[in-house]
């Protein structure tokens, strides 16, 4: 059964959907900007949006200091999660409504106020250590995890394809965890099969770099026509 903080009626008050924003984007100011000011948009006119960073080059920093130093997966584990943090700080820059948010019990605040939450996630997954230390986690399952514990139903992740492929290289519009689990791809992480099983969220794969997609996913619905992969329990 799913796993949350408050009751799984909604995100606190309302409901909520959950953006996990690739940490590719640090390389693409003017594409982040573009996503953000999407973000934004959606949070005020169709429902709020929290936002989960990744972990960026700073990630990619503790697994190469990782590889030369030793140090264990356990010790990797919470300085990749203090990366997402670094990269979070980074985010609200390119933000004008983007407040940074350490503890779940702030969200609605925040929320409240009209800002968009951007939560730095160390405190949270110190609270919640229910993932594996291991690099088979990454902010993506970090994202939902965060997603079941407020009771948002969808983590929306932002990357820089369209969605998952077949062997046919089309697009897969929609798959459950379970024939996630046999896939062999990269697009999320290892643990994601499993991460959407425990929490039961739904997880919806578009590229950041259509940032208008968000909105028609939040706003319209699951359309025909948008590229999109979503992944159910």
């Amino acid at each position: 059964m799913p796993q949350h903080l408050w009751p799984s009626t909604g995100c606190l008050k309302v409901e909520c959907n959950v953006l996990k924003v690739s940490g590719h984007l640090i390389k693409m100011p003017g594409e982040l900007r573009k996503l953000l000011s999407i973000a934004e948009e959606v949070h005020k006119k169709c429902k709020p949006v929290i936002v989960v960073p990744g972990g960026s080059i700073f990630a990619d920093a503790v697994l190469e200091t990782q590889r030369q130093a030793g140090f264990s997966n356990d010790v990797a584990h919470w300085m990749a999660i203090k990366s997402m943090e670094v990269y979070g700080v980074f985010i609200a820059l390119y933000s004008n409504v983007g407040i940074e948010v350490e503890n779940l019990e702030d969200i609605e605040k925040i929320i409240e106020k009209g800002f968009l939450p951007i939560v730095l996630p160390y405190k949270i997954l110190k609270q919640f250590d229910e993932l594996p230390h291991s690099w088979d986690v990454t902010s993506d399952s970090i994202a939902v995890l965060i997603a079941g514990k407020l009771g948002c139903k969808r983590v929306f992740l932002a990357k820089l394809v369209n969605g998952i492929s077949d062997k046919h290289n089309l697009i897969v519009k929609e798959i459950n965890s379970e024939t996630l689990d046999s896939m062999h791809q990269s697009v999320v992480d290892k643990y994601m099969a499993k991460a959407i099983e425990k929490y039961g969220v739904e997880v919806i794969i578009f590229n950041a770099l259509k940032p208008e997609r968000l909105k028609e996913l939040v706003c319209k619905g699951f359309m025909e026509t948008t590229e999109y992969t979503v992944i159910k329990p």
